[in-house]
């Protein structure tokens, strides 16, 4: 089209269509080398669940990732009185050509998307909204993927609930909260997806604190009557009870983290819930604690940054389940080309006791079956990020 036809049609758009809307997003794509072995009880999961036995499997499979990038839309109308309308739009994009199902990729207002109200009382809003445990990651410094070079198995409770309604307090000295409800919206979604008959809807509570660097975060999710693809009859309820803590300041970043939960196994993602629920351990209360910590210190354009995570052994409704924990480490560097564009490197390992069965893919496509019960995963990665 001609350029100066472009241009005399956005002139001629209406003030108002054009005042405080702002595009804004990150682009981020990498190479990356996935090394895989399963245990000997190891298998290939099918796209139809289906599984072929695979003993000692080692995969090796070398991949060009999309790490999660988007684009957003936002924008505020002044009410008078301190009182603003305040509109978001967000959108996962794969510049990988790929995309995955787990979030959503592809589709419209597929990250936080609501429309809503704000002023002195802090802010009310409707949508597909971030939970608490979303908002807290300073743990989390790495470029995602489903790889071992990210602290997703700890994040794997930080999600965005579909059908949601959530208020944010003003700050207080440093204090704020959030409160947010989401509807499962499922109650009558049939036997097949949900056995129990009852609505899976989302309670989530987070309080915050932030001074001079210092932070201390607590985030609560509660998923009522979890549901299992396979079949959960009992409907019972999912828990995650997530701290952090940690000072970050002057290009110092140090961070720990606390994780506990009831009704997820190390491979459940709490955003699969999106629709209804995916704790496949709700049935029997599968407990687990973990740990993380990372650090990360800017030295001119450089950053070098480590990160460790502890699963400790799960707990059923017989007990301990031994051998049945995680251990990782990620070690990288960031170096900045300019304030909106860096490189990354990253090694990142992850070894699993002979019972945690826990289910990985090599890569983000949905071609690549998934690998159940893990023995070791390492992965290497460089990247490459811009914001706008």
């Amino acid at each position: 089209m001609n350029k100066k036809l472009i241009a005399l049609a956005i002139a001629t758009l209406p003030a108002v269509a054009m005042a405080d809307v702002t595009i804004y997003g990150r682009l981020v794509g990498g190479v990356e080398r996935d090394s895989i072995k399963l245990n000997n009880d190891g298998a290939l999961r099918n796209a139809d669940f289906s599984e072929t036995a695979a003993p000692n499997k080692k995969i090796t499979q070398t991949n060009v990732e999309d790490y999660l990038s988007w684009i957003g839309f936002k924008g505020q109308e002044d009410l008078g009185n301190g009182l603003k309308a305040i509109w978001q739009v967000e959108n996962y994009i794969a510049i990988d050509g790929t995309g995955t199902t787990a979030h959503s990729q592809g589709t419209f207002a597929s990250r936080d998307s609501f429309v809503g109200l704000a002023g002195n009382f802090g802010k009310v809003r409707l949508g597909k909204l971030t939970n608490a445990q979303r908002d807290m990651f300073d743990l989390d410094v790495w470029n995602n993927s489903n790889g071992a070079n990210a602290l997703d198995i700890f994040k794997r409770v930080a999600y965005r609930p579909n059908n949601s309604i959530r208020y944010d307090s003003p700050d207080f000295a440093g204090f704020s909260g959030s409160l947010l409800w989401g509807a499962g919206e499922n109650k009558n979604a049939g036997a097949a997806t949900n056995p129990s008959g009852k609505s899976s809807d989302v309670v989530n509570a987070g309080l915050n604190y932030r001074n001079s660097g210092f932070f201390a975060q607590y985030g609560y999710d509660k998923r009522k009557n979890a549901q299992s693809p396979f079949g959960n009859p009992e409907g019972k309820h999912a828990t995650a009870h997530t701290v952090e803590a940690g000072y970050g300041a002057d290009g110092l970043l140090v961070s720990a983290g606390f994780q506990r939960t009831k009704g997820y196994e190390w491979s459940d993602r709490a955003y699969f819930n999106e629709t209804g629920g995916f704790a496949t351990g709700a049935a029997d209360n599968l407990r687990t604690r973990e740990v993380a910590l990372t650090a990360a210190y800017s030295i001119g354009a450089w950053t070098p940054k480590v990160s460790l995570a502890k699963g400790f052994d799960q707990k059923d409704v017989d007990g301990k389940v031994n051998d049945s924990g995680y251990k990782q480490y990620i070690l990288g560097v960031d170096y900045s080309l300019s304030k909106r564009t860096k490189l990354s490197a990253a090694y990142g390992h992850l070894s699993f006791g002979e019972n945690a069965d826990y289910a990985a893919a090599s890569g983000n496509g949905p071609s690549i079956d998934n690998l159940l019960n893990v023995k070791k995963q390492s992965t290497t990665s460089l990247s490459v990020e811009h914001w706008f």
